[in-house]
C-alpha cells in the first residue's frame, strides 16, 4: 500500500509542475489579452508588470502544494522505512534488520555477546488469556527487554517468541568484559520475571529462557546463532527462565 502511495505521489509531483506551467503560460497570455482589451494596445511598462504580477500569483499557491506532496512522500518513505525494518507488533528490529546490522557488527576487530531469548511457555500463556493477550505479553516482553538493555546493544524480535539481542564487549579485558555483560543479561531476565503482565483474568508471569555466546574472531553469524540456540535449548532443558553460556 505505501509503495503505491508513493508511485502516486510522484505521479502528483509530475503533472503539479506540468500544471504550474501551463496554468502559468495560460494566465500571462490571459493578461497580457486583458491588457489589450483595457488600453487597445500593450507598451513597455504594462508589459513588463504584467510578466512581474503573473509569477507572484501563480508561484506561491503552486510551490505550497508541491512542497505539500513532497512532504507526504517523505513520510511515506518514513513508513516504507519503518515497515522494512521493525516487527509492528513491539516496534523492535525485525529479524531482517538485526541480521543486517549484527552482521555489519561482527565485521569489525570487535568482540560481543549474542543472546538469543524465548519466552517461556507461551502457547500455555496463549491458551489461557488468548491470541490477543498473547501479543499482549510478547509486547510487554518486549518493552521490559528494551528498557533494561543498553543502549549500544542492538535487541530485534526474531520472530514468534522468540528475541534477540547483541551486546557489544569492549576490547579490554574481553574475559571481565563478557562477565559484566552476563550479569547485565541476568539483570535483564530477572527485571521481566520481577513485572507480571496484568491481564482481565489476573496476573501472568513471563518469563524467558536465555541462551548466550560470546562471538570468535572471524565468526559469521549463523555460527554465533546456532551455538547461543544451542545453550539456549540448554537451558529450557535445565528447567527455563534461566541464562545458559555456550562453551
Amino acid at each position: 500500500m505505501d509503495e503505491m502511495n508513493i508511485a502516486a505521489t510522484k505521479l502528483r509531483l509530475v503533472l503539479t509542475g506540468i500544471g504550474v506551467v501551463a496554468f502559468s503560460v495560460i494566465a500571462s497570455l490571459l493578461a497580457t489579452h486583458i491588457s489589450f482589451q483595457i488600453s487597445g494596445t500593450a507598451d513597455y511598462a504594462t508589459t513588463m508588470m504584467v510578466a512581474a504580477i503573473i509569477p507572484l500569483l501563480v508561484a506561491p499557491p503552486s510551490y505550497g502544494f508541491v512542497a505539500f506532496l513532497s512532504w507526504k512522500l517523505k513520510k511515506a518513505n518514513e513508513r516504507l522505512d519503518k515497515l522494512a525494518h521493525l516487527d509492528p507488533l513491539t516496534a523492535l528490529h525485525n529479524r531482517r534488520s538485526f541480521v543486517d546490522a549484527a552482521t555489519a557488527r561482527l565485521g569489525t576487530d570487535s568482540s560481543h555477546m549474542l543472546a538469543m531469548i524465548d519466552i517461556d511457555h507461551f502457547k500455555k500463556i496463549n491458551d489461557r488469556i488468548g491470541h490477543a493477550g498473547g501479543d499482549n505479553a510478547l509486547k510487554h516482553a518486549a518493552e521490559v527487554l528494551r528498557s533494561a538493555a543498553p543502549k549500544e546493544a542492538l535487541l530485534a524480535r526474531l520472530g514468534g517468541e522468540e528475541f534477540g539481542l547483541l551486546f557489544p564487549l569492549p576490547h579490554d579485558e574481553r574475559g571481565a568484559a563478557a562477565m559484566a555483560a552476563q550479569a547485565h543479561i541476568e539483570a535483564m531476565r530477572l527485571q521481566l520475571e520481577a513485572m507480571p503482565l496484568i491481564t482481565p483474568q489476573g496476573l501472568i508471569h513471563v518469563t524467558a529462557s536465555f541462551g548466550l555466546a560470546v562471538s570468535r574472531p572471524g565468526e559469521t553469524l549463523d555460527t554465533l546463532l546456532s551455538r547461543a540456540d544451542m545453550a539456549l535449548y540448554a537451558a529450557k532443558n535445565a528447567g527455563r527462565n534461566r541464562l545458559q553460556l555456550s562453551v
